[in-house]
């Protein structure tokens, strides 16, 4: 276990830029994010490694504390099997069975499905000399328990309610999500009189909760103006919308 604990803390700085599927990276998990409904005991995932070597693969869940190490992080949540080699050119299906625990009925609740990719020790005439770096590669996805009963999901973008308001560098754009969903934002802008003012740093809307987006090119309060979104649904598809401000 010693290897895979140095193998998370040497990818922890990189893990912020990795995506699902990475170029340099030989395990993928297939799919941008995980939806666990609740009437379910288990969901699996496949993981699949795209390169030509095998690698020592280890999967774990946390409650959003990313530099968390396996052992520290406590979640409803088991993965079988949690540690596996994965051949190259070979897939895995990954089962994550909810342990249960008191979580809301009311609306969604967001973890993180982790995959590192260990790869294997040079062999004798892989390298010019006996000194080398190696990078292990983890690739961090949400996974959303989604509690039976909810309304349609895909709904939610179209139900947040958006407010111009003063902002401590001037103005920004403030979401109101009254959902039992999360709303993953991809991209977010007001625009005016033809002019896209974008917003900085969007994030996910948490369910039931009110989120603001600096404006910083907005100098003056516009008398109107279209919400420019771009929202990331369950399938990890990006869909854009435009929409009128709720209030101004």
């Amino acid at each position: 276990m010693n290897l895979i604990r140095t193998g998370l803390l040497c990818c922890v700085a990189v893990a912020s830029l990795l995506a699902s599927v990475s170029a340099d990276a030989g395990v993928i998990v297939h799919g941008t994010r995980q939806i666990f409904p609740g009437n379910q005991r288990e969901i699996t995932v496949r993981v699949e490694n795209v390169g030509q070597k095998a690698s020592l693969v280890q999967a774990w869940t946390d409650d959003g504390d990313k530099l968390a190490a396996p052992e520290e992080s406590v979640t409803p949540f088991v993965l079988r099997p949690p540690v596996f080699r994965l051949d190259g050119g070979k897939s895995q299906s990954l089962r994550i069975l909810f342990t249960g625990g008191d979580l809301p009925q009311d609306r969604e609740s967001l973890y993180y499905l982790n995959v590192l990719d260990i790869p294997p020790v040079p062999q004798s005439g892989e390298i010019a000399t006996g000194n080398y770096l190696q990078f292990s590669l983890r690739t961090r996805i949400k996974l959303i328990y989604r509690p039976s009963g909810l309304d349609d999901a895909g709904t939610a973008p179209q139900k947040l309610q958006w407010s111009l308001v003063p902002d401590a560098k001037g103005w920004a754009l403030q979401a109101t999500n009254p959902t039992p969903y999360y709303v993953h934002v991809g991209t977010l802008g007001l625009r005016v009189q033809g002019v896209n003012h974008p917003a900085i740093d969007p994030q996910m809307i948490a369910p039931q909760s009110t989120e603001r987006y600096a404006l910083e090119t907005l100098r003056a309060r516009p008398s109107g103006g279209n919400v420019q979104l771009e929202y990331i649904n369950d399938y990890g598809a990006s869909i854009g919308q435009s929409v009128p401000l709720s209030g101004n």
